[in-house]
């Protein structure tokens, strides 16, 4: 088992893990011996207690009246029920191709084609369909369009494919090629079409100037790239004419803890950022970096129930000290850390081995943080960026700023 040195903060919307700071996190090893009664099957030189699980193993590949499942299936829901044991829905096992997006989501970036997105791929009526090509993409040179059925991989047809699987097939090294066969609706006959791979860069952060001296930073997500991104924007904001910024963290799932780090870092001098305490009491503080490009001017950050783990980083460390007020909704309260372990076949688990307090020590998990200023949308109405614009305009028009609940 290949132990991948990564320290998570990931919230899982539905069946989708997304999230890394390189710690020093090693695997137990367990030692394994060959059982000469399961032939071909490595079995740790268990404890007793174990032993009942080899002994229904053993029945039920003897006397299951019926066609098995393949070894790995069975062992994958083994560890599955291990898992839901420990009753934490942050620890859990991840089949090997779901780890595979995982691990690029994580990167923020991949080698594709401009169509192995779940907002650019879909499956309706059991057939696999363009939804929209990335702009600028091979798929896109290519003359991929909306509404496309993609028939088959190289020489691997589609039929029955999940979606994730179509989409680690369309993934690859920079460079490589990948044959494509499509059908465009209503002609009868497929194409076939040779593209070249490129590197896909997923943006995680978006930027733009609000009005004159106000400039907005969206962080949807924090990957390996979100900190050089960050970067980017403050020196185009400020750049701009940026004097006041809104930091948006509204439905950002969370990600990596060192990016989150990094992050606060940018708008922090120096001083606690993360308490990071495991089930045994000890702690471990992570402490800004300094020296960033934004230390100095003035925020409001939004927040809402959407923004979860490493977002709530982020807020609460902005929070407790004192760089702005949150403004919008109570987050989400996911305040526990997972190591991820990349296992022999290529599956990953992770695993609970801590939890994150706020460097004024606030613990988080199940309870979120409460913004300065409770404000709800409504009416298709963005009152949340209404109401820190208005702050905003107050504190540059030298108005006490003491925040007040619309």
């Amino acid at each position: 088992m290949r132990t991948l040195e990564r320290l998570i903060l990931v919230l899982l919307l539905g069946s989708v893990c997304m999230t890394t700071s390189v710690v020093g996190f090693a695997a137990r090893l367990v030692p394994f011996v060959i059982d000469p009664s399961r032939p071909g099957l490595l079995t740790p030189a268990e404890p007793p207690e174990f032993r009942i699980f080899w002994e229904a193993w053993g029945l039920v590949e003897e006397h299951f009246d019926g066609s098995l499942p393949d070894r790995q299936t069975l062992a994958h829901a083994a560890i599955q029920g291990m898992l839901r044991a420990l009753d934490d829905p942050y620890s859990f096992f991840v089949e090997p191709v779901d780890h595979q997006l995982e691990e690029a989501e994580l990167e923020g970036g991949y080698g594709g084609v401009g169509i192995e997105d779940p907002a650019e791929l879909a499956i309706q009526n059991g057939r696999l369909v363009i939804i929209s090509p990335r702009a600028g993409s091979p798929a896109d040179r290519a003359g991929i369009r909306p509404g496309d059925i993609l028939l088959r991989i190289d020489d691997r047809s589609t039929a029955g494919l999940f979606l994730q699987e179509a989409i680690v097939l369309l993934r690859g090294p920079v460079g490589s090629g990948v044959k494509l066969t499509v059908r465009r609706p209503p002609q009868p006959n497929p194409v076939t079409l040779h593209l070249v791979r490129e590197d896909i860069q997923k943006a995680t952060v978006s930027w733009r100037m609000l009005e004159p001296g106000i400039g907005y930073v969206q962080i949807s997500f924090f990957s390996e790239r979100s900190v050089e991104d960050l970067r980017q924007a403050l020196r185009e904001l400020k750049g701009a004419g940026a004097e006041q910024l809104v930091l948006d963290l509204r439905n950002n799932p969370g990600g990596i803890v060192n990016a989150a780090v990094q992050v606060s870092s940018q708008f922090i001098q120096d001083g606690i950022i993360l308490i990071e305490r495991d089930g045994q009491g000890n702690e471990r503080t992570f402490e800004a970096r300094g020296g960033g490009p934004a230390i100095d001017i003035p925020l409001v950050v939004l927040v809402n129930a959407g923004t979860a783990s490493a977002a709530e980083i982020v807020a609460g460390a902005l929070q407790d000290h004192g760089r702005g007020p949150l403004i919008g909704e109570r987050t989400f309260g996911k305040g526990s850390v997972q190591s991820v372990h990349e296992l022999s076949d290529g599956s990953s688990l992770h695993v609970t081995i801590a939890r994150w307090l706020t460097p004024h020590r606030h613990e988080l998990e199940g309870v979120g943080i409460t913004p300065d200023a409770e404000i709800a949308n409504a009416d298709g109405h963005d009152r949340q960026l209404e109401y820190a614009l208005d702050q905003i305009r107050r504190r540059v028009g030298g108005i006490d700023l003491t925040v007040n609940v619309m």
